[in-house]
């Protein structure tokens, strides 16, 4: 996947982030027992985190505000000796 993918499903106030693509999912993962809410991480199946599940996310349909901050890569060169 190329781009990150952002969901909101208002019938079940659920945020996903995809990091790759979502027909690779293989199960959930709950990220820690004390995690307030339900966060969980979605896994392939080699168990690799390919997103994230924010279930009982408030948030009122269509009112979704977006900011994203992308931080340049930067690339050093290594000196061959």
């Amino acid at each position: 996947m190329d781009k990150i993918k952002i969901r909101f499903e208002p019938t079940n106030n659920t945020l996903l982030i995809w990091f790759d693509n979502p027909e690779k999912m293989s199960h959930l993962s709950p990220i820690e027992d004390k995690t307030p809410g339900d966060f969980h991480l979605i896994k392939d199946e080699n168990d690799q985190v390919i997103g994230i599940e924010c279930q009982f996310y408030h948030i009122a349909a269509g009112t979704i505000a977006l900011d994203v901050e992308n931080a340049p890569l930067l690339f050093q060169e290594l000196e061959r000796a």
